[in-house]
């Protein structure tokens, strides 16, 4: 059956894509299966220029990976190697919404790896060309998205031939996995001293390694504790091989980074050249420009990107490049004309990186409602999106729209979005329109769904003293409010009481019981025109919690207020004894 493929192979570009594949799943069905010790290999569809893809049903990248599965099939023994057929792969695309026949990016390209549980897979790009067909690709170990081996470049006047230079170097490169696979065990078990023969070994067996190289890479960085001169030199001779590998660029810039201000220039440039690498990693992106904008050399990377725009007219990677450069300047209005191009060349650049990224450029700016739309627009596109969701409510929020916030916040809660610091969030938006009644519930929510912060105890508290500051305000224009506001402060604080922390409790108890001998006052002073029993009584009670409470809670106040109004509290006392008993209190 092997064979049949290979007759099959020689004459692919002639055979209809669609018999391709039944020949090929008709090989899989008779096949064995994979031996015991067999090495699972995926390969799945190569880039290809997506003119050239769409000339038939399954273009020139699917046609370039049936030609490389078929190669790698008859180059090894099934016991070395057993090539994943397409029928084991074509489920888990389908399941999760990709196309069979398309390329994938390398993330998900090393997820579906994981998923069928290959050991490495090949990856690739293939295109046309005047002589005929270009192809490159990588060898990728699954364990790690930056261990990767180039392969090389297969130039040929047939598709198939061009494969077969890949192949070959497959093989070779192949040689290393060996000598590579014992220094990454070694490396992990922190044997780094044993790991480097290992790194050698591999080197040895495949001069063109970069696998070998980047463990021996980690080993010996992690054996000198640092850089040296000898661990950069191991990472240059790296991205020689390689000038992708972001492995060995993250080890020469931290040489670049200690060396200080005399290196900036060569640290921003690396730093330009691992965006390049890798430009849909926005947590790389995001620290790339940070650091850029940390060395204060922004400017060293801003000719470098103009002229690159320029020699590669409409390259979407590179104006992205300039984009991010862009807002690394500062250049805000040159960075928002930048990326409007952007979203106009390609919708899919209008992701939560830009609408981040956008939005935080007009907050530098200090043009908040315009911030708060941009948010809105990264919301409508991505609803879910727990960061945009929360940074549009906060810019809202900074734009003088509460209500608008508040809404939006609740809206997400329902949803079940899951906005960070949520709770937070609707507390001080909540204390900033002076809804301080709806705090406590909202409290009792965040702690029954299971919240332990000591900060959301604290908002309870915090409140509490603000209704207890408008309380003493009200005494001075309206007693009967201050009653009513000091009963509801007190409410608040014996809620308070049930939940602070041991932290917290004198803070409260303090609060407790000032709240408690004015309260007292008011209605000592309100209970002699009509000689009311139950206003005395309360008043004594309340002079009694008092005392008990600033007792507990002196510590959390200055000694002189304090004693002021401890002395209020024992005063209180003496005279409601006499005033109680004229009453004739029962």
């Amino acid at each position: 059956m092997r064979l049949g493929f290979a007759v099959v192979a020689v004459a692919v570009m002639s055979v209809p894509a669609s018999l391709f594949a039944q020949i090929r799943s008709m090989g899989a069905m008779a096949d064995r299966g994979p031996d015991k010790d067999a090495m699972h290999v995926m390969i799945t569809t190569f880039k290809a220029p997506a003119a050239e893809n769409a000339q038939r049903e399954k273009g020139l990248g699917y046609l370039a990976a049936e030609e490389m599965r078929d190669k790698v099939e008859g180059a090894f023994p099934p016991k070395q190697i057993w090539v994943i057929p397409v029928d084991k792969i074509n489920p888990f695309l389908t399941a999760s919404g990709f196309s069979t026949t398309d390329a994938l990016e390398p993330h998900d390209a090393k997820q579906l790896s994981v998923q069928i549980r290959a050991d490495e897979y090949i990856a690739g790009t293939v295109a046309r060309t005047a002589a005929g067909y270009r192809v490159e690709a990588d060898l990728v170990l699954t364990r790690d998205i930056n261990a990767r081996q180039p392969l090389g470049v297969g130039e040929a006047p047939k598709l198939g031939d061009a494969i077969k230079i890949i192949v070959k170097e497959y093989k070779e490169a192949r040689k290393q996995l060996d000598g590579e696979k014992k220094c990454a065990t070694a490396a992990r078990d922190q044997k780094y001293t044993e790991a480097i023969p290992f790194a050698n070994a591999a080197i040895a067996a495949y001069p063109k390694s970069t696998l070998g190289r980047a463990c021996l890479l980690e080993a010996t960085y992690r054996l000198n504790k640092g850089s040296n001169d000898e661990v950069v030199k191991i990472a240059k001779d790296l991205a020689a091989i390689d000038s992708r590998s972001n492995t060995a660029l993250k080890f020469i810039l931290d040489a670049y980074d200690k060396a200080g201000p005399s290196m900036s220039d060569s640290l921003v440039l690396t730093l330009l050249k691992m965006m390049q690498n890798d430009p849909k990693n926005s947590a790389l992106q995001i620290d790339a420009i940070s650091r850029i904008t940390i060395a204060k050399n922004p400017a060293v990377a801003r000719p470098v990107i103009d002229s690159a725009v320029v020699q590669n007219p409409g390259d979407p990677d590179l104006l992205k490049l300039r984009w991010q450069i862009l807002g690394a300047m500062k250049d805000w209005k040159e960075m928002f004309t930048q990326g409007q191009e952007l979203v106009r060349l390609d919708t899919s650049f209008a992701d939560t990186t830009y609408f981040l990224r956008t939005a935080q450029a007009y907050v530098a700016d200090s043009a908040w409602q315009k911030a708060a739309s941009a948010f809105a627009e990264g919301v409508k596109k991505f609803p879910t999106n727990a960061i945009l969701v929360a940074f549009e409510i906060q810019m809202l929020q900074k734009a003088g729209q509460p209500q608008q916030a508040l809404e939006k916040l609740d809206k997400a809660i329902a949803a079940k979005v899951p906005v960070p610091n949520a709770g937070a969030q609707k507390i001080a938006l909540l204390t900033e329109m002076g809804k301080s009644e709806l705090i406590v519930p909202t409290v009792r929510e965040l702690i029954a769904a299971g919240d332990t912060a000591e900060s959301t105890r604290q908002y309870v508290i915090n409140a509490a003293n603000a209704k207890f500051n408008a309380s003493q305000a009200l005494t001075k224009t309206d007693v009967a409010a201050a009653d009513t506001s000091y009963a509801s402060t007190l409410a608040m604080l014996a809620y308070s009481d049930s939940i602070a922390t041991k932290a917290q409790k004198p803070q409260v108890a303090f609060l407790t019981g000032a709240s408690s001998i004015l309260l007292a006052q008011i209605r000592a002073a309100a209970s002699q025109p009509t000689k009311s029993c139950d206003l005395a009584k309360s008043a004594k009670a309340l002079g009694v919690d008092a005392m008990i409470n600033l007792q507990k809670g002196g510590a959390s106040a200055p000694k002189p207020i304090m004693d002021q109004l401890m002395g209020m509290a024992m005063q209180l006392d003496t005279q409601l004894d006499p005033l109680i008993k004229s009453y004739a209190c029962k």
